[in-house]
């Protein structure tokens, strides 16, 4: 079973979207300002400008010809703000931005009070996306069209989507409620509302926009997925949130977003439910099954991914997870799926292609940790006779990363013949322990058969104590050079600090040490050892009683860090701080700053920090107080949900019989 399963985020981002017009009982006519001008003053530039709209229908579409025809028109009557706008028009439809841009503002400088001018030219603006500052500069040209004309619902609608691609939800959620409440039927506006509260965590106005909709729409997929992630998030209502994508997909079963949330689902909590794995898997190789037809599904590559890491959990699924996370890194590169790889080709023995493996994760991404670990293993006890090899075709391929490489991957080398070497040293202690065990029984013996007042008894019992303090120090020693895999499970890190704290807080009590908790409710879980990371963090908050002799203030804290998809957990004290020159020592084995002490534990804090495939960090000032903080990656099993704006284009009619055109 691999060790680095890759992180992949859960979107919650929504099917592909309806095209939606307003309501059919709102006349886009209406938006036409009585000052409009008039049409073609002559018979001829009036056939001309009929000609241009009857080519623009949604039968002919023939842009090019409705272009000639308009321009006709304009010889005969140029200063016709009807016949600039239906070029410009025609002209947006063909592609040609720039000359659209002209006839547009044209139709605006003979006729600016014409709201529906306004609108077209916004729309032109809002889909130039290669030209800067269109969007803003179609937020203007909305807002003049709603100054004036407050009932044109598009230009509302249109100016929300523009404010939520720029990141102004509020204003946003401001102008979808301006249409929700003058046309209650528009759903799609409705919609993006709700979507709105959900990226804002409104949890509440979110649930109650979907469950309005779901009262004209009860079988609307959309909003039954969007409720999965409300209850999901606002309850942690693991079940409701199932059902509700169940049922969104039973009413589509191409809802491709609720049928990769639904196996996330499954997956995230398949080691409580042992069947939820089968299930997960189901839901994935369905998706892959109907994607090959419609192609429409993006994130395929995490597909796979996860895929992968379901079957990674079982060695007999060995060859399936291989054959799922190569097809993901075909879609997209992941340095954690390339390590996976590595270490599934050596559970199956295929040295040379696990060795492979490792060394194009380390190329391609320098700066992850676990693909120097193992590779590192593999020189030491497999291919000690490849490194020089290896190393050479580095410096010739990669001369710019080579220094970086062979400085990481020399420390794990060290790392790794450290390790070798505290195993050949724990095996001698544990034999050299046996032995003083041994003779302390006959101590102990040759103790009870003095005389009970007797000078010799008195030396016995004198040495007994000392050996059995040097055989407690012996035992505690071996249980710092105890190496041992972790034993990996979904872990809850609050918790776990919040229990040893309990345990400890006698001796912070003891010690006049105040200890303040910040610890984020929304910590998601980790996968990892429970037990090991206990014994790092215990180290780690008895290192800072130990710093505080005189008593003091430690904090501890927990955040989790969406940008890196990792949890930080900070352990800050007010003690007397670390030496500057003694920091790049600290992490050696039998290095200690304290007069009591092995000197081992922040070495542990270390190993199991780096088996965790997370990192450490250490800010401190000498007399001021130190911050350790800890860096654990969320694994795929525990993402948060994340949610993009659903967007529902709309159609526009023209108010001189352009026909309905779709404007994507």
């Amino acid at each position: 079973m691999s060790n680095a399963k890759p992180a992949v985020k859960s979107h919650f981002q929504g099917h592909e979207l309806h095209d939606t017009s307003p309501d059919p009982s709102v006349e886009t006519e209406t938006h036409v300002s009585a000052t409009e001008s008039a049409l073609p003053t002559s018979k001829e530039a009036r056939d001309q400008y009929a000609l241009g709209n009857w080519y623009l229908e949604p039968v002919q579409r023939q842009y090019s010809l409705a272009i000639n025809a308009y321009k006709r028109a304009l010889e005969l009557n140029p200063e016709c703000a009807a016949v600039h706008h239906s070029l410009g028009f025609a002209y947006y439809k063909e592609g040609e931005f720039d000359l659209a841009r002209a006839a547009l503002q044209k139709a605006i400088e003979l006729n600016p009070q014409n709201a529906n001018y306004h609108y077209v030219f916004g729309q032109l603006l809002e889909d130039w996306t290669e030209l800067e500052g269109a969007w803003e500069q179609a937020i203007r040209e909305f807002t003049r069209t709603i100054e004036l004309d407050r009932s044109y619902i598009e230009a509302w609608y249109n100016r929300g989507l523009l404010y939520e691609k720029l990141g102004d939800l509020e204003k946003a959620c401001d102008d979808f409620k301006q249409v929700v409440s003058r046309v209650p039927t528009f759903q799609a506006a409705r919609h993006n509302l709700g979507v709105l509260y959900i990226k804002q965590q409104r949890w509440e106005d979110a649930e109650r926009v979907f469950e309005e909709i779901l009262e004209v729409e009860p079988r609307e997929p959309d909003a039954h997925y969007h409720l999965a992630e409300i209850y999901l998030n606002r309850y942690g209502d693991v079940n409701r949130s199932i059902d509700c994508l169940q049922y969104a997909i039973e009413r589509d079963p191409d809802h491709f977003d609720a049928r990769f949330e639904l196996g996330l689902l499954y997956a995230k909590r398949r080691y409580a439910r042992p069947e939820f794995r089968q299930q997960a898997i189901d839901q994935f190789i369905e998706l892959i099954k109907r994607n090959d037809e419609l192609q429409t599904f993006e994130p395929l590559d995490q597909v796979f991914f996860v895929l992968g890491s379901l079957y990674d959990d079982r060695p007999e699924d060995a060859d399936l997870a291989i054959d799922a996370y190569k097809i993901g890194l075909e879609h997209s590169p992941s340095p954690q799926v390339q390590n996976n790889l590595g270490l599934l080709y050596l559970q199956k023995n295929m040295i040379d292609k696990a060795a492979e493996e490792f060394k194009q994760a380390i190329q391609r991404y320098p700066d992850y940790e676990s693909p120097y670990h193992n590779l590192a293993k593999l020189y030491f006890y497999e291919r000690d006779e490849e490194i020089l090899k290896d190393l050479q075709a580095w410096l010739e391929a990669e001369p710019q990363t080579a220094a970086r490489i062979i400085f990481h991957l020399t420390l794990s080398l060290m790392d790794v013949a450290r390790a070798e070497a505290y195993q050949s040293l724990y095996s001698h202690l544990h034999r050299v322990k046996n032995l003083v065990s041994a003779t302390g029984g006959q101590l102990r013996s040759a103790s009870r058969q003095a005389e009970p007042d007797s000078k010799l008894h008195t030396t016995l019992n004198q040495i007994f104590t000392q050996h059995k303090e040097c055989y407690n120090e012996m035992v505690a020693l071996l249980q710092q050079l105890r190496t041992e895999e972790p034993v990996l499970g979904l872990i809850n890190i609050n918790r776990i600090l919040d229990t040893l704290l309990r345990n400890l807080m006698p001796i912070l009590e003891a010690k006049a040490i105040e200890c303040q908790q910040i610890f984020d409710p929304h910590l998601p879980p980790v996968k990892g050892d429970s037990s090991q990371l206990k014994e790092a963090f215990n180290n780690l908050i008895i290192n800072a009683v130990d710093a505080m002799e005189g008593g003091g203030f430690l904090q501890i804290k927990t955040a989790y860090l969406p940008e890196t998809s990792h949890i930080q957990i900070s352990f800050i004290d007010t003690g007397v701080g670390i030496p500057y020159e003694a920091r790049d020592q600290l992490y050696q084995p039998g290095y200690t700053l304290k007069q009591h002490g092995s000197g081992f534990g922040l070495n542990i804090v270390q190993r199991t920090v780096r088996d965790h495939r997370g990192r450490t960090e250490l800010h401190s000032e000498e007399g001021h107080g130190t911050t350790f903080s800890i860096y654990l990656p969320v694994n795929l099993e525990a993402m948060p949900i994340q949610t993009n704006l659903q967007m529902r284009p709309i159609f526009y009619e023209s108010p001189h019989e352009l026909g309905f055109e779709e404007l994507v």
